[in-house]
């Protein structure tokens, strides 16, 4: 995910409600040393529990959240005390150890690409997030709109050329409403699209400024929300989807492609991976409850090819049976440790 949408989000949580699965009120902490307490039980509960499934390490990742996000609501709430600060210590300590535990768990499953994105989907603390979801139903249309825009037909030459300099033209102005974002997004877009359509004579390609002016143009887009130029809640759900867009344009492209072409370099080999992978690592909390309808069936694409496809495992140098659940556990890792 864009770094700049990500420090965004961090600034902004309070646009929308966190859904958290319980209320202090539940636990009925007396004192910092119940909060503990309670955490503590939790962490013993999970070393002792030697095996499990999709079901049940969703429910155990939505527990973790539970008891994390009350014991730190509650610790917030006390004096700042060098007492609070030992406190605040052993959380940490008791945090760390729940982590080790879950990825010791996640290594007692055979985890499917369907499994990661459900277990992602459902411990998302915003799914239940009423005001996110209309805010996306909204968008949505915008989004659609955007496949009914052709290509350029033009050559590589000139398309990378356009395409640096409506980039560098972008850079330069300053965003004053949500209809200059969606302006943008829908050239960016159709400028990205086409970009993708000759990727394949793209090699040896110099394309840093593209990269360096999408993320100063990214970032001046959340310098307009907060300014109030653009409502944040728009920059949040707009950016996030168009984000997402790109990544599962990429990735769909090349797991489409990789099995009927020849990899001519190491390197054009790890792009393939990367690109294909990357909607995995990158769609976070956030993100996935801002999938489409279109995206999800995208994702969905790319989770049917993923176990069938010999040019993906061969470019991992790994037998296909195996690469087809240890890449969904090293996946599932990666989200673990985000917690």
């Amino acid at each position: 995910m864009n770094t700049y949408f990500n420090k965004f989000i961090l600034l902004t949580t309070t646009i929308f409600v966190y859904c958290s699965c319980t209320e202090d009120s539940v636990y009925d902490f007396k004192n910092p040393n119940d909060a503990i307490n309670a955490y503590q039980t939790f962490l013993n509960e999970t070393k002792d529990t030697k095996t499990i499934n999709t079901v049940s390490f969703t429910s155990r990742l939505c527990k973790w959240q539970e008891v994390n996000d009350t014991v730190w609501q509650y610790l917030r709430r006390q004096p700042k005390t060098d007492q609070t600060r030992d406190y605040i210590n052993q959380i940490y300590d008791i945090h760390d150890s729940v982590r080790h535990q879950m990825l010791r768990l996640s290594e007692t499953w055979r985890y499917s690409y369907n499994d990661l994105l459900a277990i992602k989907e459902q411990t998302s603390s915003f799914r239940d997030d009423k005001d996110l979801q209309s805010a996306v139903n909204e968008a949505e249309p915008f989004f659609l709109s955007l496949d009914s825009i052709p290509v350029m037909p033009i050559d590589k030459s000139s398309l990378v050329k356009q395409y640096k300099l409506f980039l560098q033209e972008q850079k330069n102005r300053k965003f004053s409403s949500k209809e200059e974002m969606q302006t943008f997004i829908r050239r960016e877009d159709r400028y990205f699209r086409s970009f993708l359509s000759q990727i394949q004579n793209m090699q040896g390609e110099s394309l840093s400024d593209i990269t360096r002016n999408t993320e100063i143009v990214c970032h001046n887009i959340f310098i307009a929300a907060r300014e109030g130029k653009i409502p944040a809640k728009d920059v949040m759900v707009y950016m996030s989807m168009r984000t997402i867009r790109r990544l599962l344009h990429n990735s769909v492209l090349c797991i489409s492609d990789i099995d009927k072409r020849e990899i001519s370099s190491k390197m054009e080999g790890n792009a393939y991976l990367w690109m294909i992978i990357q909607p995995f690592i990158s769609i976070d909390q956030f993100a996935i409850v801002t999938l489409t309808p279109q995206e999800k069936s995208n994702f969905s694409y790319i989770v049917s090819r993923l176990p069938k496809s010999q040019g993906f495992a061969r470019l991992f140098n790994i037998e296909q049976q195996s690469l087809n659940y240890l890449l969904p556990q090293q996946l599932l890792k990666i989200y673990i440790l985000s917690f």
